[in-house]
């Protein structure tokens, strides 16, 4: 037991006065004369032991009142936890605001349970007390010291929102915050479902110098059905032809069957899909557009009780050409020509060699080199400028190449370069089905595929840092056609001419798939939609510093930071759909956020490793107390388990005994 005034003890040394006064009795005897004996007979008789025993009595009463009153002056209390008694608290609070919140147990909605504990918390300590509140939100003016009734005003305040934090961010926050008071006892309390995906209580820093209160909320069971991403089967969508748009559904929790998911295109139906699922599953739409420009598009599906993940939101363009040139040495490729020039979708050019717009380059989608024979420096860094920036480049080498010249210009890409011809024939024996490229050309892959006939090919280097992908494959497992992925664009190198002194590939039914698939593809893929809560967005063209652009809808407008490739949104977007990015009231992109799907997986951190965890460690506890009696636990916490009322009680006892043994004796 310790006594958090124990300088009212000196107070004890009043139980001498009762001692004195019945040590030193100084009651006078007055003679009482009787005309009479006989009213002698009326007085009770004491005798000199019965006298003795009641006044060691009420001085044994008296001792014990004063010395208990003194106790509840000097408020003895029972430690709890080595608790040490300050004059000063401050208090950090973190209210958990994420959508998972939303959801119920048996009191109510977890959000306003949260808020209430909030409020208990704040009232179970002094108004002289420091305070600081806490939301995923992380506004600014939650980042600072306030007095008890703001703190109060404040929760009252709070929303659910689409934001989300690392459990370990948090308390790092509260941590800088409470280090601005000068109290000397600082305590961080956490209030959440602690989700498992953010909760990683394992990793937080401790500070010796504050403590941590966990104080998990319990939900009912529930399950959860949600769209967590989506993609084109091609960077290039084309009016007028069928475009496929796949959706990654998710399931958590048991199967559902007969389920529905619906798609529309700029508020239009387009497509609607039935289907069962367990864990997962890619839905396929397939729809038509009949114009260019962008598509605001929607896949919507119903599912309870957690709705915030039901909608998901994408954006794409449909341009009015893919251009598309070819770099000739001496004649043009009479194959590309006739492939290319007879589609309306596609503006086709070529330049010869010698004669070169390096301008013109740069404003090309995919650009062919048709057997070469040597690469200067000055188109070396042209093309690996216009690979870099987004664009593809398909390489069919010359029979008479320079190989130094080829070597320097494929090492800029990271990529595997010729070494020698090989004027043997040889057979294609494999075709990477799983491509992109060949997404739609194959109902059902033959294994008894005719090929193309080769009459020679360049052997290449197979060792590369940079990842390849094959298209084709020879019998000897080296590729025929392989793509590498540098920076933003693409780099197609191909082991064979495109003239007939190599193959008949020029002539094959694989050509026309194979290179109209990699011109649809030429494009910098489009960002469908970006998440809500990321700093940066990539941009799909070049921005100039000279120019003001704005994001805007109809609900708000801000100007972005602004850097070579990128826009800082930092947190100016709190809702989920589509945006417009302008300049000059001038759209030049549509832009699609939607909330994160982190918090779509609905497992919660179990209690019972809560509290193993807060085990642990001598600051950390896990309360679990229902609001009734969460007051008094964090009461006794701050300050024991205190005596003072029950010294009180005692004093009362003992002065109401003395009284007893004086009116009855």
């Amino acid at each position: 037991m310790k006594f958090l005034y124990p300088q009212f003890l000196y107070a004890l040394t009043a139980i001498l006065i009762p001692i004195i006064i019945h040590l030193f009795n100084f009651r006078k005897f007055k003679t009482v004369y009787f005309s009479n004996v006989r009213f002698l007979k009326d007085i009770k008789k004491e005798t000199k032991a019965h006298s003795q025993l009641k006044h060691l009595l009420i001085l044994l009463s008296r001792i014990l009142a004063i010395s208990a009153l003194v106790f509840a002056f000097a408020q003895p209390y029972i430690p709890v936890n080595n608790t040490i008694i300050h004059d000063k608290y401050a208090v950090s609070i973190y209210i958990d605001n994420s959508f998972s919140m939303n959801a119920e147990n048996e009191n109510g909605q977890l959000l306003s349970i949260a808020k209430d504990k909030a409020r208990i918390i704040t009232e179970s300590y002094k108004s002289t007390d420091d305070f600081n509140i806490l939301t995923n939100d992380l506004k600014g003016k939650h980042q600072r010291i306030i007095n008890k009734k703001l703190i109060l005003d404040e929760i009252d305040e709070i929303e659910s929102s689409p934001n989300l934090n690392l459990i370990s961010e948090i308390i790092n926050k509260q941590k800088n915050i409470l280090n601005s008071s000068n109290a000397k006892e600082k305590t961080i309390y956490i209030i959440s479902d602690f989700q498992e995906i953010t909760s990683n209580i394992n990793d937080l820093e401790l500070d010796s110098n504050i403590n941590i209160r966990l104080l998990p909320l319990s939900r009912n069971e529930m399950s959860n059905i949600y769209i967590d991403s989506c993609w084109l089967n091609t960077p290039n969508p084309i009016v007028g032809e069928e475009i496929n748009l796949k959706a990654r559904l998710k399931n958590i929790g048991q199967k559902k069957t007969d389920f529905s998911i619906n798609l529309s295109i700029n508020n239009q139906p387009k497509a609607i899909a039935n289907t069962d699922i367990s864990n997962e599953k890619i839905i396929d739409f397939y729809f038509v557009c009949d114009s260019i420009g962008w598509k605001e598009g929607k896949i919507t599906l119903t599912d309870f009780p957690i709705q915030y993940d039901n909608d998901f939101y994408f954006s794409f363009e449909i341009k009015d050409d893919i251009l598309v040139q070819s770099l000739y040495q001496e004649q043009e490729n009479k194959s590309l020509n006739k492939l290319f020039n007879k589609d309306e979708n596609i503006k086709y050019s070529t330049q010869k060699i010698s004669q070169l717009n390096y301008d013109n380059l740069m404003l090309q989608q995919l650009i062919i080199l048709t057997e070469i024979n040597e690469i200067t420096s000055g188109l070396s860094r042209t093309l690996n400028n216009f690979v870099e920036k987004g664009g593809s480049l398909l390489v069919f080498p010359s029979e008479k190449i320079n190989y130094k010249d080829y070597q320097l210009f494929l090492n800029s890409f990271n990529a595997n370069y010729y070494i020698s011809l090989n004027e043997s024939p040889i057979k294609i024996s494999r075709l990477n089905d799983k491509h992109s490229i060949f997404d739609g050309v194959f109902e059902k892959l033959n294994e008894k595929l005719n090929f193309p006939q080769i009459k020679k090919y360049f052997k290449i280097t197979r060792f590369t840092k940079t990842e390849m992908s094959s298209l084709l494959d020879f019998e000897n497992d080296q590729s025929v056609i392989g793509e590498y992925n540098y920076k933003k664009g693409k780099l197609y190198l191909s082991s064979i001419g495109i003239s007939d002194s190599f193959s008949n590939f020029n002539k094959h039914a694989l050509f026309v798939p194979i290179l109209y698939n990699i011109a649809s593809h030429s494009s910098i893929k489009q960002s469908l939609y970006y998440f809500i809560g990321e700093k940066y967005i990539q941009s799909n063209f070049k921005l100039s510093s000279d120019k003001i652009y704005s994001i805007e809808n109809n609900e708000i407008s801000f100007i972005p930071e602004l850097q070579i490739d990128k826009l800082g949104v930092y947190d100016q977007i709190k809702q989920q759909g589509h945006y417009d990015l302008t300049e000059n009231n001038k759209k030049l992109s549509g832009l699609t956020f939607n909330y994160k799907r982190i918090e779509s997986n609905l497992k919660l951190l179990e209690l019972k490793k809560i509290k193993n965890i807060s085990s642990k460690h001598k600051n950390i506890l896990t309360l679990t107390k229902k609001n009734k009696t969460l007051a008094k636990e964090i009461k006794e916490i701050n300050n024991g388990k205190t005596l003072w009322k029950l010294c009180i009680i005692f004093t009362l006892i003992f002065l109401a005994i003395e009284t007893i043994i004086i009116k009855l004796t």
